[in-house]
This record gives C-alpha cells, structure tokens and sequence, in this order.
C-alpha cells in the first residue's frame, strides 16, 4: 500500500485573477480538496468524522510557490502524512505541472475536531489512523507559531456573512486567505507574485464576527498580518513576496 497519492487538477476561469493566474485562495483550496481526497481514500474523510460529530481543522498552512500555474493548465498534487501526534497530524503537498517540474510545495497541521464541545480532540482516539503516517518530511519549512502585531496599519474592517461559512458552521479557511490576498492592490501583484504564504489559525470565527484585519511590513517585501474578532485573534498570516 502507498501512503503517498497524486491527484489530478485543471486551473478553472474561476480559480484565476486578472492576469490569469490561479489565486492563493484558490490554490489552497485544490490543496484542501487534495487533503480531502486522501483522507476518503484512507478511510478517515469528512463523511466518517461526521458520524462521530466531528471534523477536521486545519490550524496551520505554509505554501511555497516557484511559480502560479495560468488558466486551464494542468496540475498534479502528491500528497501524504508525515506524522500523527496526540494534538495534531502533519500533512505535505508537492505540486507538479505537466512537465513533472515542482511548481510549489505545501505542509500543512490538522487538528481532530469535536463539533459539540467545538475543541480539539485527541488523536490517539482515532484508531488506525497513525497507519498512515510515513515519516517522510516536505520540502519545505513546517508552518511556526507567528508572532502577534502590535503595531499595525488598519487593513479593513466587516462583517462576517452567510457566503464566508462553511459546513462546520464557522468560517471557511479559504475565507481568510482571501481576506488577506486582499490586502494588495493590483499594482502589487503586477510588479512581484508572491512566494510563500503563512497561516495560523488560532479562533474559530461565526456568522456576524466582526472582522478587523491589521498588518505591517518589517521587512521590505516580508508582510504580517492578524485578524481579529472582538480585540482577540482569530489568525495570523505571513505573506511574503
């Protein structure tokens, strides 16, 4: 049995900006679905959790990009666990065109999720599950724990709507990577694409949350950012270009 999978992906009209490139929402999206898939495969997806009024959270994503795959091209994503912890488990991604040249890579934490008490759960409950964790590290460096922002420009502010929830009843991961892709004008993504993207989760966020989006730029090119709900921190995000 393999513990790593590939699956197969055309960049959609709407998965592409103004320059028809895929966005980062979108490519993390293909990324999650990939995640998705794998899980189905090893007999740990969505439909299974759901059964036991669970789910799975992603609670960090860190994202490397050589380049942005364009519209309708071709993309495979091999994906595999790296290893099941108690708190979490460690998810990477390799991304190829059709030439089979790495065109990004990925790592990503899952935390086992309890719908009711809306906490995580311990991963050890999961009978079988660390079966299919096989060691193998990213390509990449692991997502960290992001420092807060404390002195920061305001970025925006709004409400959370019925189109930014997701079937675990609070916001979409998605959501807050465009939220922060959003931060840039076009200008900016004309003269420099972007090279690695960070995310913390740290607070889940519900239908009507106020959002507060603050951000700096320490170093030239090197961008932090924290959403908040209430003064209190609901992610952080690094974008660097």
């Amino acid at each position: 049995m393999s513990l790593k999978k590939t699956y197969s992906f055309q960049i959609q009209p709407q998965d592409v900006d103004f320059q028809f490139r895929v966005t980062m929402a979108a490519f993390a999206n293909i990324l999650l679905t990939t995640a998705g898939y794998n899980a189905d495969d090893n007999g740990f997806g969505l439909r299974r959790l759901h059964e036991m009024n669970c789910a799975w959270v992603l609670s960090r994503l860190a994202i490397e990009m050589t380049r942005f795959p364009e519209q309708y091209e071709k993309i495979s994503v091999e994906t595999w666990v790296e290893e099941v912890g108690r708190a979490n488990t460690t998810r990477n991604f390799c991304i190829r065109d059709e030439k089979g040249e790495i065109i990004a890579n990925a790592c990503s934490f899952w935390v086992f999720f309890d719908m009711e008490t809306r906490r995580a759960k311990d991963l050890l409950t999961l009978e079988g599950i660390h079966d299919f964790a096989n060691g193998e590290p990213g390509l990449i460096e692991k997502p960290i724990k992001l420092g807060s922002v404390d002195e920061g420009t305001d970025y925006d502010g709004f409400k959370v709507k019925y189109s930014d929830i997701d079937i675990n009843g609070h916001v979409s991961s998605m959501r807050y990577i465009q939220w922060i892709s959003d931060c840039f004008s076009l200008s900016c993504y004309r003269k420099c694409a972007i090279s690695r993207f960070e995310i913390n989760y740290v607070q889940e966020m519900l239908f009507d949350d106020f959002v507060e989006i603050v951000g700096c730029e320490p170093e030239k090119g090197d961008f932090r950012f924290e959403i908040r709900k209430d003064d209190k921190v609901a992610c952080r995000a690094r974008v660097v270009f």
